[in-house]
């Protein structure tokens, strides 16, 4: 008999991600989840829909695209439909607050680890605190591919929160001292949830904040922000996305 586990993730792809589609029919190996804000859909050539999925061409590869709002909810249902379709890799393209003073808004973070603060790593084999890590070498991949392009990026461990509201003074100050460079909303999850299903995975950040030095920045009205979505593509079209 099959659970209700199985069962509910097959319901949950049908209605809530493919949306009647076949997920037989999405055949990118490649997913890119834009976290929060979108940053790639109208840069995708040749489009479909596949329910709450796309699919395109960047750099001349076929990709799967989706926008996944803050949060993990919506995350989880996504990365577990995946088990019906071709995707092996996933990256997510989002935004995080600077933990370091060293860190300027504008600048680009690759996750290699996150520190599990979220809810939803707890069910998919990690404890409240524990170092998530993303695919060591699609990470260092896509480091080094940023950086050759001269754009200011720095790869290291991270921190995911379940409460973005209650970033206080004092978490703020042990993140810091613990050398964690920047926060966010989905990383353990996506990391937990990648490692769970055997899936390649990584992460690029914006910062376009910074709580370490109170700061705001309006970088997602300016060329950082194209720098950063340029770069991406690049990538993504490149032989070093394997």
């Amino acid at each position: 008999m099959t659970s209700w586990e199985e069962k509910f993730i097959r319901f949950a792809s049908e209605r809530w991600v493919f949306q009647g589609s076949d997920p037989h029919d999405f055949t990118p190996r490649v997913l890119l989840l834009a976290l929060g804000e979108d940053f790639l859909s109208p840069l995708l050539g040749s489009h479909k829909h596949f329910g709450a999925l796309y699919t395109g061409y960047i750099g001349g590869r076929l990709v799967g695209y989706m926008r996944v709002p803050p949060g993990t909810v919506i995350l989880e249902g996504v990365m577990r439909s995946l088990m019906f379709t071709r995707v092996d890799t996933v990256i997510g393209l989002g935004t995080c607050g600077a933990l370091q003073e060293d860190i300027d808004c504008g600048d680009i973070i690759v996750a290699e680890s996150s520190r599990a603060g979220d809810c939803l790593s707890l069910h998919y084999g990690y404890e409240y605190g524990d170092a998530v890590p993303a695919d060591a070498g699609l990470t260092a991949a896509l480091t080094g591919f940023l950086d050759r392009r001269g754009l200011p990026v720095r790869q290291g461990p991270i921190v995911t929160t379940g409460a973005v509201f209650r970033e206080t003074e004092e978490l703020i100050s042990s993140w810091n001292r613990d050398g964690l460079l920047a926060v966010e909303l989905e990383a353990s999850s996506q990391f937990a949830l990648a490692d769970y299903m055997g899936l390649k995975t990584a992460m690029a950040l914006l910062v376009t904040d910074s709580p370490v030095r109170n700061e705001t920045s309006d970088v997602m009205r300016g060329r950082e922000r194209d720098k950063f979505v340029n770069g991406l593509c690049a990538f993504i079209g490149s032989p070093f996305l394997a």
